[in-house]
């Protein structure tokens, strides 16, 4: 059987959750690569970040450090590398339909900025943030056409693409993740109630919302609760305005940015997770939450739906109504709060790597058989 060649591109993940998803991702492929005799190259931006075997790490430090760079890299450089790569699929992992040369070409999206539209409050916040959204839908339409599929993560955004740019071979995956075995042991005030919000500060992740509810809770209630941030407060501008404007009340918990083995010790300890984000791609602390089978509390939009599915332990609130979310914390730390019923039927395309790999390589020996069997 002739070696297959894949390049999985993504040279610009560096953390979050798409690093993780990157991490399953490759996990994934070289189990799949060992039954299947293919060889797997992968363009990072720093070898430290992976420490899966049997694969061939190409590193480009630059990507990070200026948008001229990953533009140069994306769309000049990596058409001269394809070549010599010569690979049968490229698969690019953020967002970006390279200039590239290969047999076959996908890319998988997860960024959610181009649907985001910022308020006036937030332009002042989040200036940059607002001209980056502009920017990345300009960037993402770039060669899309080119692509023979493009992987996104739920029903709306697939929606939204087929609208944005008249595609046609736009495929819903849902992510399929697991939390970290190696858990390290996070010890909490017996005596409280703990709520966690596994996020950077951007402005659509509407930190403010939990600390407004919680300022609104009775002060015998809010004193029985502590609501854990993974903040320091000088992440950027927004952060700094959300540590400086609550970190001097005592219910919240600035920790600072964590590994993947610590936010799963903080799932296994907390009491439940509280996600009023207003924009998601999916949500992977959804996803995580619900393996530890902890109440989740998050916004009431349709990406929220779609990553919950059927789960019994949820609460829905809006978003933009702090004292919606109070009620429902004053009910949960009272013990007296009724979950709410969920109910998605929509299917995805794919759920997990492998049904996303047989898709590929199937797909590639479907089209090598038509070559030499005209």
């Amino acid at each position: 059987m002739n070696q297959k060649k894949i390049v999985i591109s993504g040279i610009n993940i560096v953390d979050s959750g798409i690093l993780s998803i990157m991490s399953d991702c490759l996990i994934s492929l070289e189990k799949y690569s060992s039954q299947k005799n293919i060889k797997i190259i992968v363009l990072v931006n720093s070898k430290k970040l992976f420490s899966i075997p049997n694969i061939e790490y190409l590193e480009f430090p630059k990507s990070k450090k200026s948008w001229l760079f990953r533009v140069y890299y994306e769309y000049f450089y990596f058409k001269k590398l394809s070549k010599e790569l010569d690979a049968d699929v490229w698969f690019s992992m953020h967002d970006f339909s390279p200039n590239i040369v290969a047999k076959k070409k996908y890319v998988y999206y997860h960024n959610p900025a181009p649907f985001y539209k910022l308020s006036s409050r937030e332009w002042f916040y989040g200036f940059k943030i607002g001209l980056f959204s502009k920017f990345y839908r300009f960037l993402t339409q770039i060669n899309i056409h080119s692509n023979n599929a493009v992987f996104v993560q739920q029903h709306w955004i697939k929606n939204r693409f087929e609208e944005w740019f008249s595609i046609k071979n736009c495929k819903v995956a849902y992510p399929e993740t697991t939390v970290s075995q190696q858990i390290v042991s996070v010890k909490l005030n017996p005596n409280k109630t703990h709520l966690f919000y596994p996020s950077f500060p951007r402005m659509f992740k509407n930190f403010d919302c939990i600390c407004e509810a919680a300022l609104k809770l009775p002060l015998e209630i809010r004193e029985r609760l502590e609501v854990h941030f993974t903040i320091a407060g000088n992440e950027n501008k927004y952060a700094r305005y959300i540590y400086e404007t609550y970190s001097k009340y005592e219910c919240f918990k600035f920790v600072g940015k964590l590994d993947r083995n610590e936010v799963a010790g903080y799932y296994e300890a907390i009491d439940a997770l509280v996600f009023p984000s207003k924009l998601e791609t999916w949500g992977l602390p959804l996803t995580e939450t619900k393996e530890f089978h902890k109440p989740i509390f998050v916004s009431d939009l349709p990406y929220a739906k779609e990553t919950i599915g059927n789960y019994e332990q949820v609460s829905f609130f809006n978003p933009t109504k702090p004292e919606e979310l109070a009620e429902k914390l004053k009910l949960f730390i009272e013990d007296k709060l009724i979950f709410d019923e969920t109910l998605f039927l929509k299917k995805p395309d794919f759920v997990g790597w492998n049904s996303i790999f047989d898709y590929i390589f199937e797909e590639e020996t479907s089209i090598q058989h038509k070559i030499h069997n005209p």
